[in-house]
């Protein structure tokens, strides 16, 4: 029996929902034998009970592929050609109606559920501004990933402001601590980071830092130096797309998503992140998106700054999480 012929017969059976255990086999025979004289002698040549062959042979009649004599018992197919072009026939047209019927209840259903309760379209059903409070957020990337990002492709982000965040405090705390970093349940900052990494969604991130925040990052980095060489050393792979470029000028802090939502932030007297604004305003959203890429087209990629300022290594992951996020 060549594989791919035996195959063809298990996908053809297998199209028109019939799971009939040793029906291709069976059909197999036939169709390079033509008849069938001696079904015992078949049961055994095929090893099927000869009960399961009379219940083959019951079905491919009924599905009008074999005729069936009786006295003594003879079975011969009928043309192949002929006889599935009409079963197929047949079961496309059921399959349509089957399809039509359900078309027809899941509109009906729908226009019975509106009237029901009244539903009229809502233009515009998304607030146009939307406030979401953080305060009791636990963990930024776990909001990040499910509040923020959900299905987007991009996220370009702008930091030209110190701000504290409930999160990072708490990693800067282990990070400044490793017995703390322990009790966290991470033996070490390479499983703490990587355990960060898997949160953030596979995306394309472009990240724009203002010169005089890069500074002040570097003077924090001089802390975590030792992170740094082992991060460089361990080669922690992070497939994303994750570009980070440090602009001359100041710079606010906003997201964009896609180039269709815009995200700032709200921050209280003592500089402390409360929550976030999203707008889905086109004008207003297409105002940011064209000033991040006129500031992004003119800024340093972080391998360069890093030349410009003498820092003789290029950027490891270690370097590209704290300057997006610390």
């Amino acid at each position: 029996m060549e594989k791919n012929s035996f195959s063809s017969l298990i996908e053809i059976f297998s199209s028109i929902e019939v799971k009939e255990k040793g029906v291709e086999i069976v059909y197999d025979y036939l169709l390079k034998n033509q008849s069938i004289d001696n079904p015992k002698e078949l049961a055994n040549n095929l090893d099927l009970s000869i009960k399961r062959i009379y219940k083959i042979f019951s079905l491919l009649k009924q599905l009008g592929l074999i005729q069936v004599y009786d006295r003594p018992m003879k079975i011969t197919i009928n043309e192949p050609i002929s006889a599935w072009e009409k079963l197929l026939s047949e079961k496309i047209t059921s399959i349509r109606s089957e399809g039509d019927l359900k078309i027809d209840k899941c509109e009906k259903s729908f226009v019975d559920m509106k009237s029901a309760y009244k539903i009229t379209r809502e233009e515009n059903s998304l607030p146009p501004v939307e406030y979401i409070n953080i305060l009791d957020n636990d963990d930024a990337f776990e909001f990040l990933k499910n509040d923020i990002i959900g299905n987007s492709k991009e996220l370009s982000l702008t930091r030209g402001i110190k701000y504290d965040i409930k999160t990072f405090e708490k990693i800067f705390e282990m990070l400044k601590d490793p017995k703390n970093m322990k009790e966290k349940g991470y033996s070490n900052v390479m499983l703490l980071v990587k355990t960060i990494l898997k949160k953030m969604p596979s995306i394309k991130y472009r990240i724009l830092v203002s010169k005089e925040r890069a500074q002040e990052i570097l003077q924090f980095k001089k802390m975590f130096s030792f992170y740094s060489t082992k991060f460089e050393e361990f080669k922690i792979n992070f497939q994303n797309i994750w570009e980070i470029r440090i602009y001359e000028g100041s710079c606010g802090d906003f997201i964009i998503l896609d180039s269709n939502e815009l995200i700032q932030f709200s921050i209280d007297p003592s500089k402390k992140l409360l929550g976030i604004f999203i707008s889905r305003s086109h004008e207003i959203t297409d105002i940011f998106f064209k000033k991040f890429e006129e500031m992004y087209s003119q800024a340093l990629k972080l391998e360069d700054f890093f030349k410009q300022i003498k820092f003789d290594r290029t950027p490891t992951i270690f370097d590209k999480f704290i300057f997006s996020f610390f």
